[in-house]
């Protein structure tokens, strides 16, 4: 298995002389193929996965995970192409205190799934130019995608698709996106070797509006609107720190002031919750997101910023009869980049206040060096983060130190190494510190 992993790294460095390759066919259609492999080998402590648990007779988590994508891309003239993504992604387990490998459907083990990551098509050019329509599976973000950016949030990286259809609407001052979706709780396009992953919560519809209007360079204006109707039906316990029974009618309003002057580029953006949960409930939770970011001498090869993000996700309160706790429905993912943090919580961005700052530059050119501190802070001291108990007393979770180094080794072929420590804080009664790490190579070809 080693010998099947250096293998294909070896294919990765081949591909680097690679590039997009195009295959005209008349004057006005095309053939576009590529691809990209991703190969991360990744650990952490046991910890990290469980703050409170004696570190007795543990140890940690390590294993390489490989994704591999190959597209193709058919363009007829200018206003309409055709997309089709085809994916694997399978782990190796080095060390676990659980069974290393071929576990079933949790260990990812070689060659695993085939799949579908994306295939729609996209019409443009519409309404003089202003409307663009892309229907079927397909990529989504929107902002800093604190309500949207992630739609397959149980495979561990595998993907982050949806399907459904949008459409844009831009001209020079605005960007209207319409979008209308429905994810099944399984991926039912998987056609070789499908292991049945439960990739969501439920059957998910969702429907909303994101508008973008540009006031000038200094100001600028994101305004939303996103429903969600969850149909949990399956299985009947909680997973993952979700209720046994997820089903809900979400509805997210929010909006985002972002810009740039001079030296300093900012974002601020608020959101509410509201509609019904499982039983009836009603929700009423909120998020708040601010960033400042100070580049301090961007004229300079070091390019230094200094950086700071404060962070709210509304707690429930127990003793009250709504639901306060914030959904993070479409974004349970690394929000922030490493995951450290969101293999503690699942994903579940909820309860929970940070405060994180970070100084970033470059060493020398396409070297880039980060650090950062995040403090985490319960909302609401004495419910759940992420179905974790409050076992300590406290409202502080803890601090969150990472560093990342990147390098650029050509337009296609890049590496990164991140490293996190997390101190637990007095949330806990029995909190132990915790480490993870990453080393990444990234090939496009």
């Amino acid at each position: 298995m080693k010998k099947k992993i250096l293998t294909m790294l070896v294919m990765c460095l081949a591909a680097v002389a690679m590039a997009e390759y195009t295959i005209e066919l008349q004057d006005d259609m095309k053939i576009r193929l590529g691809g990209d492999i991703r190969a991360r080998y990744e650990g952490y402590t046991f910890n990290v996965a469980a703050p409170d648990a004696d570190r007795a007779g543990r140890h940690s988590t390590e294993y390489f995970r490989i994704r591999t994508r190959l597209w193709g891309a058919f363009d007829f003239g200018e206003d309409v192409t055709f997309n089709l993504r085809l994916a694997n992604r399978f782990h190796y387990v080095t060390t676990s205190p659980n069974r290393h490998n071929n576990n079933g459907m949790s260990t990812w083990e070689f060659p695993d799934e085939v799949y579908v990551d994306a295939a729609n098509v996209e019409i443009r050019n519409l309404l003089d130019g202003l409307l663009t329509i892309k229907l079927g599976r397909q990529d989504l973000k929107f902002g800093n995608a604190m309500i949207f950016g992630e739609g397959t949030p149980f495979d561990q990286g595998r993907s982050v698709y949806t399907d459904g259809i949008t459409l844009k609407f831009k001209t020079e001052a605005d960007t209207v996106t319409i979008f209308t979706l429905y994810d099944e709780w399984k991926d039912r396009t998987v056609f070789i070797n499908d292991r049945n992953r439960r990739l969501r919560s439920g059957n998910i519809f969702t429907q909303g509006v994101y508008w973008t209007h540009k006031f000038d360079p200094t100001f600028n204006l994101d305004v939303y609107y996103m429903f969600n109707d969850v149909d949990d039906k399956q299985p009947w316990q909680a997973e993952r720190a979700h209720f046994a029974d997820a089903s809900t009618s979400l509805h997210t309003a929010g909006l985002r002031f972002f810009g740039k002057y001079s030296i300093v580029d900012y974002s601020l953006e608020g959101a509410h919750q509201f509609g019904r949960g499982a039983n009836g409930e009603h929700l009423d939770s909120d998020m708040i997101d601010a960033r400042l970011n100070i580049h301090l001498y961007d004229d300079s090869a070091f390019k230094p910023i200094l950086g700071f993000n404060y962070t709210h996700f509304s707690g429930d309160d127990p003793k009250t009869k709504r639901l306060e706790g914030w959904n993070p429905l479409m974004t349970q993912c690394p929000l922030w980049g490493e995951e450290l943090m969101p293999i503690m919580l699942n994903g579940m961005w909820s309860n929970l206040e940070s405060l994180r700052t970070f100084v970033s530059f470059n060493i020398i050119k396409d070297l880039k060096f980060t650090l950062s501190a995040t403090d985490y802070l319960a909302d609401e001291k004495n419910s759940t983060v992420a179905g974790m108990a409050p076992t300590g007393g406290g409202d502080h979770v803890g601090l969150l130190l990472s560093a990342i180094t990147s390098y650029k080794i050509t337009d296609n072929m890049s590496v990164l190494g991140y490293v996190s420590h997390f101190m637990a804080g007095d949330y806990f009664a029995n909190g132990h510190d915790s480490y993870w790490f990453r080393l990444e190579l990234n090939v496009a070809f």
